[in-house]
């Protein structure tokens, strides 16, 4: 049973996504930019490399054009109200930048609510597919539906792993900067805390979904998911556990950012294998 993207149509879905997350990084790096030069004064661009008025001019550029891109898609599938999708997308990571990165960890929630809505918007863009799939085979449809939910919850909590773990190496410019981040509200230890408990939480969700019966014919799966995820995931635990400064913290950001490349390698193997 084929989704209702044509080809053409899931290029402009992934553009559209990619000028959402490009025009993210900008916004909150214009807003960053006296942090940025305290926690990462060699890695700026902006005000380094490009003006803050051209940083704007790329960032409405992207909205712009990300908008009528998801207008088309859109009209083409008959119902405007996937539009809708797009500028609370947009709102959500400007008022990230903006005002919620102060909100102990509302700010980090945010965000990783917006890495989960990428896998999960298909739970909503082929809806129509996914209930006929159900109605007419039920054994096809659990393993999907199972496989895209695991996603969502694994890419939330990953991020969110991820973003308390950078609260943690940019503690000293944000409180610099009175930006109540969760590491500057509740102190060092207690983040690495809540952090620890994010990152053995979502060990538990990836081994538990996993270990469905519906994923049972795949060969290798558990030495796969234990090598691309467990390993690298159990690794950054223990150096979080270790961490002491910035850089140490930048190492487990690292680590972090490798589960997530590791992720998409896992779910490729799982979609192409005959048994999967």
């Amino acid at each position: 049973m084929l989704g209702t993207f044509n080809s053409f149509d899931f290029c402009l879905f992934v553009f559209t996504t990619l000028l959402i997350t490009a025009s993210g990084y900008i916004i909150n790096d214009i807003y960053d930019i006296e942090t940025d030069r305290i926690n990462k004064p060699d890695k700026r661009i902006i005000q380094v490399h490009l003006s803050v008025s051209n940083a704007w001019h790329f960032y409405l550029s992207m909205i712009l054009t990300g908008a009528l891109v998801s207008l088309y898609l859109a009209v083409q599938r008959n119902d405007l109200f996937y539009w809708f999708i797009y500028p609370a997308a947009v709102f959500l990571l400007y008022g990230y930048s903006r005002w919620f990165k102060g909100i102990p960890y509302l700010g980090n929630i945010l965000v990783s609510l917006f890495c989960a809505a990428v896998p999960g918007i298909f739970f909503l863009s082929e809806a129509s597919v996914l209930n006929e799939l159900k109605i007419k085979d039920l054994t096809s449809f659990l393993p999907l539906h199972k496989l895209l939910l695991s996603y969502v919850l694994f890419a939330f909590l990953t991020n969110l792993y991820r973003e308390i773990v950078k609260d943690l190496q940019d503690q000293v410019g944000d409180k610099l900067a009175n930006i109540n981040t969760a590491a500057v509200f509740f102190g060092k230890n207690n983040t690495k805390l809540i952090a620890i408990i994010i990152a053995l939480v979502n060990a538990i969700v990836i081994t538990f979904a996993f270990s469905q019966s519906i994923f049972s014919n795949i060969p290798y799966l558990f030495t796969i998911l234990s090598l691309l995820i467990q390993t690298p995931l159990s690794i950054s635990i223990i150096k979080l556990i270790q961490a002491k400064d910035d850089k140490a913290f930048r190492n487990v950001g690292l680590w972090i950012k490798l589960i997530m490349i590791n992720g998409l390698i896992l779910i490729t193997y799982i979609t192409i294998n005959p048994y999967g």
